[in-house]
């Protein structure tokens, strides 16, 4: 993969000695979930407060300045960088606790230049991040189903850890792409770059990777085809009049009372 066309630059080395007991299946998964609720909220209010007031104000500061505030661009790259050791710590890539900095601790390379000059049509408030949105669906549906993947390489990758002692480099590769893949439509949505994200992914590993690609594309087939056939069934005649019959209000149904 061509490092210089895509962005941002991201890079981390596989877990060398994965913990067995953070790698047991279900077990090990409920554990690191457990350790992060801490972290997750502080993931959360910071995200509230990048997204809902500093991504305001830089619409602005970019619509009349022309620049991008530098203070929005160093808290949005770090709170990547925040997220981004959440999510290896999750996978498995690391075993090392995210703790509460926004900073890698040295875990991972993740770098984004600062736009020189942000493209003012898409700093319109709301308007310009709606016509991102839109632009960005073909990758976001592609996004979605690299991280289904990533979860189908995370299910594997416990057993192999658990009884081989590592993480295998075709899982870990493929959950490294998906990750950056991820960085790629958050820094677009961001304004962190105007050029639309690529869809590059290393090849190493082509088979392997090719399945999971599969394996995620069905799962999220078959969770859009479950909400679209419930939808359906909700939406039926049959389903609406097997509605009423059961909550007829007894004021109309006098069988329903019963005599105490």
């Amino acid at each position: 993969m061509a490092e210089q066309k895509v962005y941002p630059n991201f890079s981390v080395d596989n877990n060398p000695k994965p913990n067995r007991l953070l790698a047991f299946p279900i077990l090990g998964l409920v554990i690191k979930l457990i350790l992060l609720i801490p972290v997750f909220i502080e993931a959360i209010f910071v995200g509230l407060f990048a997204i809902y007031c500093i991504l305001f104000i830089n619409w602005f500061v970019i619509l009349f300045t022309g620049k991008y505030w530098t203070f929005a661009y160093t808290l949005f790259l770090n709170l990547m960088r925040f997220c981004g050791k959440i999510t290896l710590y999750i996978y498995g890539i690391t075993d090392t606790y995210p703790g509460f900095a926004l900073n890698t601790k040295g875990l991972f390379a993740l770098t984004i230049d600062k736009p020189e000059n942000p493209n003012r049509w898409f700093a319109i408030p709301f308007l310009g991040i709606f016509a991102r949105l839109i632009l960005l669906i073909p990758y976001i549906i592609f996004s979605d189903v690299l991280q289904r993947g990533s979860g189908v390489a995370m299910f594997l990758s416990w057993f192999v850890v658990l009884f081989k002692g590592r993480l295998p480099e075709s899982l870990y590769e493929f959950e490294k792409d998906s990750i950056r893949v991820s960085f790629s439509a958050t820094a677009y949505m961001l304004g962190l770059s105007d050029k639309y994200p690529s869809f590059a992914m290393s090849m190493n590993h082509q088979t392997a990777k090719i399945l999971l690609i599969i394996a995620g594309a069905l799962l999220l087939w078959g969770h859009g085809d479950n909400n679209g056939t419930q939808t359906t069934q909700q939406n039926s005649p049959t389903h609406r009049y097997q509605y009423r019959q059961d909550y007829t209000p007894r004021a109309q149904n006098p069988m329903n009372y019963k005599t105490y």
